[in-house]
């Protein structure tokens, strides 16, 4: 799942010019850009370096920034928030209230832009109430729990916290409890089998068949790149019915929602075709389990899967945002160094580092689904769990509103703590 959206152009990773040379040039640079982020921009070309119209065009980096003046209004100010040689990060200050993450790379010689790149606007000065306002005004259903875990345990905000979502790939969090619960080594060597190998995201699916793995490096491409061959190798080796029997340990307020617990694979080509989803939904629980073993002989293609959110009701795994908010309450408790280091590995979005010095994450999505859900401990060494969820069966995602919601959340909640 991609967090930050926008435009990446060409050379982002061109050779650096020295940082006195630059330093003035980006922040110059930034301004000029910030200046052209109006209904109809003008003398956008003349900012870039030739190198980057091999890349993308210049309509369409035109459209970009049009694009973030209608969603978010005329930048007000422009803050640098740190440079290295060539390239810098700033924050654009809009005068609707959000704020923007921008990073942008100079070219040395031609003192002109190679690169621009837009993160998600968040609310500038959001209050948790704000963000649960805004995400339950979303189209279709959306859930929320801000919670305190430890010191003076308290729920801090909450929306439908109780009420069962699809959270995509968020299902992995419940493999790993697993590997926890049944005392797997961190060590224990699994080999790759062709029949777990799934479709994107991750890289695993193109390494050979019998390489051979730890359980540690499948989790940390589970949980960091949400590596669904990892998942589903993973999976395999544990045994479905195993992970069913944890999830109430592990804090999942209703297990019989995820049985038959899927494979990524099973979900891909379960939504591959209309004619096997409906059959499989339509089967008592105990025959899904049969159905899978037969439907495991099926070729997987991506061209085939559905890119609309077809069955999210019936073909995914479900939890609450109280469920995920509990099994994340359960890697505080278990206090294992390898899993805590596993979920910081990608902490989603930016975290504010001077009040939370750790943040663990897993996000999930898929058409008509997005979840994300942090672990997340301050200076005080008091945990923290935010998650929310949101589905819409009807129409596709604004994915990048609902970053910029996370995102203000994440920092309402620093603020307020």
């Amino acid at each position: 799942m991609k967090i930050f959206l926008f435009l990446l152009c060409a050379a982002w990773l061109a050779a650096p010019a020295p940082a006195e040379e630059t330093g003035g040039g980006l922040e110059k640079a930034a301004r000029e850009i910030s200046a052209r982020i109006t209904e109809n921009p003008e003398g956008v070309g003349e900012l870039f370096d030739k190198s980057v119209f091999r890349q993308v065009s210049l309509r369409k980096l035109t459209e970009a920034l049009a694009g973030i003046y209608r969603e978010n209004g005329a930048v007000s100010r422009t803050l640098l928030v740190s440079s290295a040689a060539g390239s810098g990060h700033f924050l654009f200050d809009t005068e609707k209230g959000y704020r923007v993450p921008v990073a942008l790379s100079l070219d040395a010689d031609s003192g002109k832009l190679t690169g621009m790149f837009f993160g998600a606007a968040y609310l500038r000065d959001a209050s948790l109430k704000d963000v649960r306002e805004r995400l339950a005004a979303l189209p279709g259903r959306t859930g929320l729990l801000v919670k305190r875990l430890t010191g003076k345990p308290e729920v801090l905000e909450f929306h439908n916290e109780n009420a069962y979502f699809a959270i995509g790939s968020a299902f992995k969090l419940y493999v790993l409890g697993t590997l926890l619960r049944q005392g797997v080594s961190w060590e224990k060597i699994f080999t790759l089998k062709e029949e777990d190998k799934s479709l994107p995201t991750g890289r695993l699916r193109g390494w050979p068949d019998g390489s051979p793995l730890t359980a540690h490096t499948l989790a940390a491409l589970m949980i960091s790149e949400s590596d669904n061959t990892a998942a589903d190798a993973l999976i395999s080796a544990l045994g479905r019915r195993t992970i069913e029997a944890e999830l109430a340990a592990l804090g999942h307020s209703d297990p019989g929602r995820l049985e038959p617990f899927l494979k990524t694979a099973e979900m891909f080509r379960l939504k591959s075709g209309t004619e096997a989803a409906l059959k499989y939904i339509n089967l008592p629980v105990e025959e899904k389990y049969h159905f899978l073993s037969a439907l495991a002989k099926t070729p997987l293609s991506a061209e085939r899967f559905t890119q609309s959110p077809f069955g999210i009701d019936k073909i995914e795994w479900f939890a609450s945002p109280a469920d995920l908010c509990r099994v994340m309450a359960y890697f505080a408790e278990k206090q294992d160094v390898k899993a805590l280091e596993l979920l910081a590995l990608n902490p989603g979005l930016d975290i504010p580092r001077e009040k939370f010095f750790y943040a663990g994450y897993k996000g999930g999505s898929e058409p008509g689904v997005i979840s994300m859900t942090w672990l997340l401990k301050n200076k005080k060494l008091d945990w923290y769990c935010l998650s929310a969820s949101w589905n819409n069966e009807k129409e596709k995602l604004d994915e990048t509103k609902f970053f910029g919601l996370m995102q203000s959340a994440l920092n309402a909640l620093a603020a307020a703590e």
